[in-house]
């Protein structure tokens, strides 16, 4: 438990802060829906990208409900989920390294799987719940604009992105294990994630992306009942391979 605590403690701001700037996101663009959805056809020609154009495009085809899914999971959760992911575990492993503790650390009757996981657990959680607090917000805010939300797509939508931002936290978790600067884990994920957003907006290479798989229609498929289980299957296997790999490579260094 008190290693739980000191982790905590230290990620206590960015926690605050993540959670801030993805609630206040999300309550600014519900209550500015009546404007965007009077101004549709306007928004429409102004978008300079295919990709953004079929985001517009499905608002168009079903209102609400993809206006929510790209500003609370595909836009805020996606980036701001990324940067607490980046400064929650970029230091999981490589903060030891990077201040010399590891091995005051690792003299203490703590397994290094143990000191691995509880950490690894720690910045999922605190990536995660966010997302499940700010969206269920969303189905108390809605009214505001006229506008009614199911609790089951709110949750299912939620627990697919945070499968989504779990395989984040956990490939910053294995580049953490590989390195020795606490830093350079979470610039290699966000680069990694600009460069899928680049090919994102590219038309002939968007299905390359990572971003294609939680695009505005996927959420849409959710609301009709289709859940995307293959994907989110992927995005577990994913993340179990890569922790494997964290614990392997960890268990393994000299520091």
């Amino acid at each position: 438990m008190s290693l739980l605590r000191h982790w905590l403690r230290d990620a206590w701001w960015i926690l605050l802060g993540y959670f801030i700037i993805l609630e206040a996101a999300l309550v600014a663009a519900i209550l500015y829906w009546p404007k965007f959805n009077e101004n549709i056809p306007a928004i429409a020609n102004m978008v300079p990208f295919p990709a953004l154009q079929r985001l517009v495009e499905s608002v168009e085809v079903d209102g609400y409900w993809p206006y929510l899914a790209v500003q609370q999971w595909f836009k805020g959760c996606s980036l701001f989920g990324l940067a607490a992911a980046a400064f929650l575990t970029s230091g999981v492993v490589a903060r030891d390294a990077d201040q010399k503790t590891a091995e005051f650390l690792l003299s203490r009757p703590l397994s290094r799987k143990r000191v691995l996981l509880t950490r690894w657990m720690a910045a999922s959680c605190l990536v995660i719940i966010p997302v499940y607090i700010t969206s269920i917000t969303a189905i108390w805010i809605s009214p505001a604009v006229d506008e009614k939300l199911r609790w089951s797509d709110v949750l299912l939508s939620s627990t697919f992105m945070s499968l989504f931002l779990l395989m984040l936290v956990t490939f910053t978790a294995m580049i953490s294990a590989m390195s020795s600067h606490q830093l350079k884990a979470g610039i290699i994920l966000i680069g990694f994630i600009l460069l899928n957003f680049a090919f994102y907006l590219i038309q002939e290479i968007d299905e390359i992306s990572l971003f294609k798989t939680v695009d505005v229609w996927v959420f849409m498929n959710i609301k009709a009942g289709n859940f995307p289980w293959i994907t989110s299957a992927s995005y577990v296997g994913a993340t179990i391979i890569m922790l494997l790999i964290a614990l392997g490579v960890y268990s393994r260094r000299d520091f």
